[in-house]
């Protein structure tokens, strides 16, 4: 987080924001770009006994692990609706792929912010009102207004109040250029006595300093909400704050296994670097070099010579001529190096010891989905215990779009109608094996059509009934 925004905001509005803690999402962002540079940048004595600068061979496994999060998270797959059909209609659409959450991309861009809020902590889902009307600063019912969503990462996030370690108030910071210069949009949310209270402010960076700006036309400088639905929803990783647990941001799913991150670029840099220095080593007898006429030295495979004389009475078995050096490429002693150390990292984040396995592929292929998901308890567990807070981000979100579908777009929609979401499980289960078992329970009248249609296609209840005519 840049210092001036924080001052900015300390100053104008009284808050008060974690400055260390930045410093070590700055770290984190650091390992998930990877290049950490106090690490990954080194000095070494080159030919001439000068220091020359060197950057260690890196898997970039941060990233890696995170984008793994994600994907077993929030897969495409993933269905949310609601017990309430007119809801669910609405969140889904009629087919349950579409709808509110369908325009706005929800699953596919909340997968990206849970591989960013694993990262560096935290993310955020903001919800926008785009065209709609005040009435003496409050919203009101305008049907042609939009609904849109901003997403932001931990380095734009400011708590201003928390409780039970839940972000209640907060600043919402997004950086962007206007006719090439730069500007920061700041957005804040805060309660008042009657409903959240938000506060756009739009400033310019000029000379160091921050400079506030006309907002662009239809942003209101405060807009008050009217109810005490926050129009934000807040991700973390399920993990507690161990740097600072009173701040209300979450701490990053490597934030104690960066040592583990360094074991996996040593052992990994080892092995580039014997791969590197072992190519054949040629040394030559100065004998068999010639020099021309403007002092350009050539040995025998330049002029493709094969016919020498020697001179004098050396034995050339004593004096040889040609000597190869083979250095040991150390591949298996590397490759079980760097696969200890993925092993030891993959545990720390959570994932289990065989996470990410590149030796004795044979036999895992050899493995019965039985063994191979015994062999997963670690992951399904940890995945399960992530999905508690993923569950409650989308849900927050889909209340806060509902309280603004009710308040701002006039749909006759129950706001406070129960939120379900169905993760996808196909990573840990054959998922069209269960599905074909499903249908075998149908037929067999053990499961009613409508329960089927429920669990695999999302739908209500209601809908589900209708639709088999039950």
């Amino acid at each position: 987080m840049d210092r001036l925004i924080l001052d900015y905001l300390e100053a104008k509005y009284k808050v008060t924001p974690p400055r260390a803690f930045y410093a070590e999402i700055a770290k984190w962002d650091a390992w998930r770009r990877g290049f950490f540079k106090p690490f990954h940048e080194f000095s070494e004595n080159g030919a001439g006994g000068f220091p020359v600068k060197r950057e260690l061979y890196r898997l970039n496994m941060a990233k890696k692990i995170c984008e793994d999060w994600a994907t077993l998270i929030l897969a495409d797959k993933t269905v949310v609706t609601s017990s309430d059909s007119a809801v669910a209609e609405w969140l889904g659409g009629a087919d349950g792929e579409h709808g509110f959450l369908g325009e706005q991309k929800f699953i596919k861009n909340a997968a990206r912010l849970v591989e960013k809020a694993f990262s560096l902590g935290t993310g955020a889902a903001i919800l926008r009102i785009d065209g709609v009307t005040l009435d003496g600063g409050y919203l009101t019912g305008c049907p042609e207004a939009r609904l849109g969503t901003v997403f932001v990462d931990a380095e734009h996030i400011v708590p201003i109040s928390t409780e039970n370690g839940k972000i209640t108030e907060a600043a919402f910071i997004s950086e962007s250029m206007r006719d090439g210069i730069p500007t920061v949009y700041v957005e804040i949310h805060r309660r008042g006595a009657d409903g959240y209270v938000i506060t756009n402010e739009l400033l310019k960076r000029e000379n160091g300093e921050l400079i506030p700006d006309k907002l662009p036309r239809g942003v209101a400088g405060e807009v008050r909400t009217g109810t005490f639905v926050p129009f934000f929803a807040i991700l973390k990783p399920n993990l507690t704050n161990h740097v600072d647990e009173s701040c209300g941001l979450g701490v990053s799913v490597y934030a104690q296994a960066t040592d583990c991150l360094k074991g996996v670029d040593l052992a990994f840099n080892n092995f580039c670097r014997d791969l590197k220095l072992g190519g054949k080593k040629v040394f030559m007898n100065r004998n068999l070099v010639m020099r021309d006429g403007n002092g350009t030295l050539y040995t025998p495979d330049d002029v493709a010579q094969q016919l020498f004389v020697t001179v004098g009475d050396g034995d050339l078995a004593e004096e040889t001529m040609i000597t190869e050096h083979n250095p040991d490429l150390r591949t298996k002693e590397n490759a079980e190096a760097v696969q200890s150390q993925l092993d030891y990292l993959s545990f720390r984040c959570g994932m289990g010891t065989r996470q990410y396995l590149f030796s004795g592929v044979q036999g895992k292929a050899q493995l019965t989905a039985t063994q191979y998901t015994g062999e997963r308890q670690d992951l399904i567990q940890t995945t399960a215990h992530h999905r508690i807070n993923a569950c409650e981000f989308i849900s927050d979100y889909v209340r806060a779009a509902l309280t603004a579908a009710v308040k701002v777009l006039c749909l006759p929609l129950d706001a406070s109608a129960p939120v379900t979401v169905n993760f996808d499980d196909s990573y840990f289960i054959d998922s069209e094996s269960q599905r074909a078992r499903d249908r075998e329970e149908v037929a067999a009248g053990l499961m009613k059509p409508w329960e089927f249609r429920m669990k695999w296609r999302g739908e209500s209840e209601e809908r589900a009934r209708a639709m088999t005519e039950e």
